[in-house]
């Protein structure tokens, strides 16, 4: 693969600096770090991690040049009830892109898992902190671009890459960068309602059998996609409960 090339994903940004590590313990742990020294929309990028997270502490799988480690930091000068759908976002961001570029079977796993060809393909880790200058993100984001082989250890579901399409990750990363500048940029005068129509189209679990796995529980039911506030909505029997991102996974039935 062509190496990361900041200069070139510098040029096509909106805001903020280009970072890029041939190695980084967490392009998050970087940024997070770095909150109050760098600029809205920077972004970091590695070859490789010693330490990648995905969601609820998990080990994100890194190795050396096969894929696209991605984080951007976005501050907002004040809390927004928003914020709390951002990631079915930024995932609706990423679909579009592939789907732009001309990559079919892209789809997203509530809450914001990147699927291709009904396997997962990428993920959606998104940290904060709050203060008295507002709301600092940090949105990371982990995509297999041509992944050789897998640590079974660590990578413990069916997975899928882009290896067939042979993509260029400068321009990838710039695409994405461009289009979640200009997503965030817009994001605190909308509600997650005015995403939801595009954001069904791209529901992988939409009417199939699934199973909500809560810290207490399992639960059994159809998911019917999500509703205005980005909430995943099971149905078992005539009912149809919401449920809020948070300490739960999503898998089939």
């Amino acid at each position: 693969m062509i190496r990361l090339n900041q200069a070139e994903i510098q040029q096509g940004l909106l805001c903020g600096e280009v970072l890029v590590f041939d190695e980084i313990d967490s392009t998050n742990e970087f940024l997070l770090k770095q909150i109050h020294t760098l600029p809205s929309g920077s972004i970091c990028l590695a070859e490789s991690q010693t330490a990648g997270r995905g969601r609820r502490g998990r080990q994100w799988y890194s190795p050396l040049g096969q894929n696209l480690y991605f984080s951007m930091l976005w501050h907002y000068p004040q809390q927004n009830d928003n914020l709390s759908s951002l990631s079915l976002v930024v995932a609706l961001v990423i679909a579009e892109t592939f789907q732009k570029i001309g990559i079919e079977h892209i789809q997203i796993k509530w809450p914001n898992d990147i699927y291709y060809q009904g396997k997962k393909m990428g993920g959606i880790l998104i940290e904060s902190k709050i203060d008295r200058s507002g709301v600092h993100l940090v949105i990371g984001i982990g995509l297999n671009l041509a992944m050789n082989s897998i640590d079974p250890s660590i990578v413990t579901q069916a997975w899928a890459d882009l290896s067939a399409y042979h993509l260029d990750r400068n321009k990838l990363a710039t695409q994405l960068a461009y289009s979640l500048q200009q997503t965030l940029r817009e994001y605190p005068q909308h509600s997650f309602s005015d995403y939801l129509a595009r954001w069904h189209q791209f529901d992988c679990f939409y009417q199939k059998n699934v199973k909500l796995i809560t810290p207490t529980q399992e639960i059994i039911g159809v998911s019917q996609g999500v509703n205005e506030k980005g909430e995943l909505l099971l149905q078992q029997d005539d009912k149809i409960e919401p449920f809020a991102i948070g300490e739960v996974s999503l898998r089939l039935e």
